[in-house]
């Protein structure tokens, strides 16, 4: 009777081991598979929001890149001639040929139909490679006119167009005093722009 008694706890308790050890083993499948789960629900958002993340910021990139390409000055030398710098602001080398495109707009914002003509001075257009911080240069120069007149086009924002650019940028207007002016007034009847150079040799004598 002793060893029956002996032997009963024991098998009770192997029993107890037992069941304890599928209860422990079924919380641990369960467990796993709570994890698994959360690790998979967690991983797709990420990656995707990842994913979304580096397209907005390639696209972003690219967009600003592209709308800091250039700085555009123009110094004015002398009333109707103007020195007029594009320079690279971007990160990488950029080329340009040609003549930039000029574009005037009067106190309101609107644009006006000022006649720009391109003209071969210092010579022909040629392709300039301005490593970041490098600028071009070309001459501008314009007839001026009677305010009062109605074939006088008054202009107070001059925007520039590199070649091969996409979007107008406000050029700044240096006076003669070298310094940036805040409102410049341009009384114009017609404009001449001669071609982007690498130098500022030549680029102001017009014909």
């Amino acid at each position: 009777m002793r060893v029956r008694h002996i032997l009963l706890p024991v098998a009770t308790g192997s029993l107890l081991l037992g069941l304890a050890a599928c209860g422990s083993g079924s919380s641990a499948s369960g467990s796993s598979s709570t994890t698994a789960s959360a690790t998979t629900t967690a991983n797709a958002p990420v990656t995707s929001t990842h994913n979304q993340v580096a397209a907005t910021q390639a696209t972003g990139s690219t967009a600003t890149a592209g709308a800091n390409q250039y700085t555009v000055d123009l110094t004015v030398q002398q009333d109707g001639l103007g020195l007029l710098s594009v320079t690279n602001s971007s990160k990488a080398k950029e080329t340009i040929n040609g003549w930039p495109t000029l574009s005037f707009l009067n106190a309101a914002d609107e644009p006006l139909s000022v006649p720009v003509k391109n003209v071969k001075i210092p010579g022909a257009a040629m392709p300039i490679t301005l490593a970041p911080g490098q600028t071009a240069f070309a001459g501008v120069k314009w007839t001026d006119g009677d305010k009062g007149s109605s074939s006088t086009f008054v202009a107070t924002t001059l925007k520039v167009t590199p070649p091969g650019g996409s979007a107008p940028l406000v050029a700044n207007v240096i006076g003669t005093n070298g310094k940036k002016q805040g409102y410049y007034e341009f009384d114009i009847t017609s404009v001449q722009v001669g071609t982007l150079q690498p130098s500022t040799q030549g680029v102001l004598v017009f014909d």
